[in-house]
């Protein structure tokens, strides 16, 4: 369906520069920023790979199982008791590699996290506030933004750490609140 819209889209513009006499401006400006995005997305290539290298090793060496350990109790008061213990690890390893930043190296961890998670057809209150918790993620180092940014030239990448840390808390503190008081209305 987003092939069709974006399709439309980028037609649209097209015949519409054309009508004003501006289809070649159009087409290279199309051209120029479809370049763009290729630099951008190989100059992060780079910190993706090894973020995603270095969960794969934390995962085979251990950690993950002793993260899992550790954020147990904390997960389980939040979730509830009936989180399925083998979905913590996922769970914990999501939160953690979405707090360090590495959003893109969370993603299979997430949905491995969400598949251990799920109910049957219908979500239950653990997923549901794991979907939260995952979108609100907390970060602590935004390693993919400070990436972006240093790609892009900013003479200091990393001045969007505070601002994020404090956006992250609060979404999350919110987030999860309002799962905890939709819990409760739907008992």
């Amino acid at each position: 369906m987003l092939q069709i819209i974006f399709g439309v889209l980028m037609g649209a513009s097209l015949l519409y520069g054309m009508i004003r006499g501006q289809g070649e401006a159009v087409a290279g400006a199309m051209l120029s920023a479809a370049g763009e995005g290729v630099k951008t997305a190989l100059s992060m290539a780079g910190g993706f790979a090894f973020f995603c290298g270095m969960i794969g090793i934390l995962r085979r060496a251990g950690a993950m199982e002793w993260l899992a350990g550790k954020a147990a109790p904390m997960l389980k008061i939040l979730m509830g008791r009936d989180v399925p213990s083998d979905a913590l690890e996922y769970v914990a390893g999501n939160l953690c590699a979405n707090l360090l930043g590495m959003g893109n190296a969370a993603t299979p961890l997430g949905m491995e996290a969400a598949r251990r998670l799920a109910r049957g057809e219908q979500a239950g209150n653990a997923l549901c506030l794991f979907l939260v918790m995952n979108a609100a993620s907390i970060e602590i180092l935004p390693t993919s933004v400070i990436s972006l940014r240093a790609a892009a030239g900013s003479a200091n990448p990393g001045a969007i750490t505070l601002p994020t840390l404090l956006v992250t808390v609060l979404s999350a503190f919110f987030g999860i609140l309002s799962c905890k008081i939709m819990e409760k209305k739907a008992c």
